[in-house]
């Protein structure tokens, strides 16, 4: 076949059509699992009869009734009596379905693959869309108390402002996500924090990095008492904590909102800053769009 004069789709498509019965007849010996695997079992060596019954685990009539089948097509030749070997081109009609058949399948999974991001894009999209209503309406300074939490703690240290975020994501990631933690973000909610804060150096205008003043992010996601976690992981127990807290969206507000939070701390005639943890929770971590990420800031605070 590979040597037939078809130069473009027409040729094939008149050779097809002239062709029909004899096609159909040809494909019939492959549509059976049991030709198939006649035919596989022969790829790398001839057979004897027995041998191959004993492989299949199959009838000696039903064996020789396939076996002749595949020998009338051409696809398998006796080479004396009782010994069988596959033909050149039952070879090469196996190799070439097999090809097709995975190329179809790689295909239909990037059919799906694709259909799949285009999903979550739909998903995160009015997610997103549903969170900014959400944050019009609940945009106001909030008092909330965060209780006891157990939680899986991942940490990793940066060398500029915005690098120790996605090491530490990364590791909360490959953890979580096969587990199908993302799944349950109210059960298993993911709370985020400086370890250490980066120093801010008020005559030069900008944050000190470096290893005199190490920079570093910490993630948690919380788990309930029963919940089993590797010995290799790191597992912390965090109090009860007051807290005033503030919506915002994205990762390019958290100043603005954090400032405003330690404003009303300071113009606070009831409550002062509390010795617990400040924290960033991500209320959707399957947003991986860092402007889209809609985030609940928590500022300690105390009487």
């Amino acid at each position: 076949m590979g040597n037939m004069p078809f130069h473009n789709n027409e040729s094939i498509q008149l050779f097809i059509l002239e062709s029909l019965d004899e096609i159909a007849d040809f494909h019939k010996a492959l549509d059976h699992p049991t030709r198939l695997e006649i035919l596989a079992r022969l790829l790398t060596e001839p057979l004897e009869f027995s041998e191959l019954q004993e492989a299949m685990k199959i009838a000696k009539t039903s064996l020789a009734n396939h076996i002749t089948t595949l020998m009338e097509c051409g696809l398998v030749e006796k080479i004396e009596r009782g010994l069988y070997q596959i033909s050149f081109d039952g070879e090469d009609l196996l190799k070439n379905s097999a090809k097709t058949f995975l190329e179809i399948k790689i295909r239909e999974q990037e059919r799906l693959e694709s259909l799949r991001l285009r999903y979550e894009a739909l998903i995160n999209k009015y997610t997103v869309l549903g969170s900014e209503k959400e944050m019009v309406k609940e945009n106001d300074f909030k008092k909330v108390t965060l209780p006891e939490m157990r939680v899986v703690s991942f940490h990793a240290m940066g060398e500029f402002l915005g690098a120790p975020e996605p090491k530490a994501g990364e590791k909360l990631y490959t953890w979580a996500e096969p587990l199908g933690l993302y799944d349950e973000p109210k059960k298993h909610r993911v709370f985020g924090f400086n370890n250490p804060d980066p120093k801010y150096d008020k005559g030069l205008g900008k944050f000190i990095i470096n290893k005199e003043n190490p920079y570093g992010y910490e993630f948690w996601m919380t788990i309930d008492d029963d919940f089993e976690v590797d010995d290799s992981l790191t597992v912390k127990t965090i109090p009860e904590g007051l807290f005033i807290t503030k919506s915002c969206l994205g990762v390019n507000d958290l100043g603005r909102v954090w400032k405003e939070l330690g404003n009303w701390v300071k113009e606070s005639k009831e409550y002062r800053f509390g010795p617990h943890q400040c924290l960033e929770e991500n209320t959707n971590p399957k947003i991986s769009d860092g402007n889209k990420i809609p985030f609940i800031l928590y500022f300690p605070i105390k009487k």
